[in-house]
Parts: structure tokens; sequence; C-alpha cells
């Protein structure tokens, strides 16, 4: 990464809502943080592949339609430039089997959405402080 340039996250979920409060914490708690979002893990790969900029962070919804957040997680662990980066699921899933999926898959982090806006910002300040410390805020 140059070093005038800000760390940027890809955040793959298919709930616009939760995309929007995602949006709101970053802005609010990693406000230097490039965001790009996508409506499902399709959509994702097609924003990789188009960027011209390899993110810091990638974070993943597990339910999404056509492609969800443990099959693309498979996808991008398979290619080299994405099998060093940090993967966050974040999900609504508490299910154990799930966590299992996501940590063979090569998951860094395993996290069930937190209910309150005051909850998701100290998650956006974890993530930052524990995946991009040192590149951005």
């Amino acid at each position: 990464m140059h070093q005038n340039t800000y760390p940027c996250v890809f955040i793959a979920d298919d709930d616009e809502d939760d995309r929007f409060l995602l949006n709101l914490a970053f802005a609010r708690h990693s406000p230097r943080c490039r965001l790009v979002f996508a409506h499902d893990g399709l959509a994702l790969l097609d924003a990789l592949s188009s960027s011209k900029t390899t993110p810091e962070l990638i974070i993943l919804d597990l339910n999404m339609p056509r492609l969800n957040g443990l099959e693309a997680l498979k996808v991008l662990r398979h290619q080299p430039l994405y099998q060093t980066t940090p993967i966050v699921m974040l999900t609504t899933s508490e299910a154990d089997y799930d966590r299992q999926q996501a940590e063979q898959l090569g998951a860094n982090e395993f996290i069930t959405k937190p209910m309150n806006s005051e909850l998701l910002g100290q998650l956006v300040t974890q993530l930052r402080v524990n995946w991009l410390e040192g590149n951005c805020c």
C-alpha cells in the first residue's frame, strides 16, 4: 500500500440496513477507511477484480444470495492475492457449525452482528485495532 492512501475495506452484505449502519459506524469510528460495498459474494468478487486497490480487510456476511459468505471466503482463499488478507465473517449466525466452517476455510475472525449502534461502533473500533492499526486513523 502507498503511504498516502487510506486503507480500503471491502464489505459484502445483502442487507441494505446493515450496509448503511456499517457505513455510519466506520464514518464515526474509523473515518479514514475507504469502504467498498457489495450486495453479495459475486458482486464482491466483481468489485475486487475491477479494483485498482487491494483491500486491507474484507468483511463477509454469511447468508447472502448467489454466493454466500463461506463460498466467497473459499474462492478468495484460493486466490494468491487474498490468501493473507484478513477476512472477517460478520453475521447474525451464532451456530457453531458456521463458525467451524469459516475457521476451516480461513476466516481470521467470526463475529456475530451487534444489535445496536453503540455495539457496532465498538466492533468497528475493534476491527480497526485488530486488522488495520497502523494503516488508518
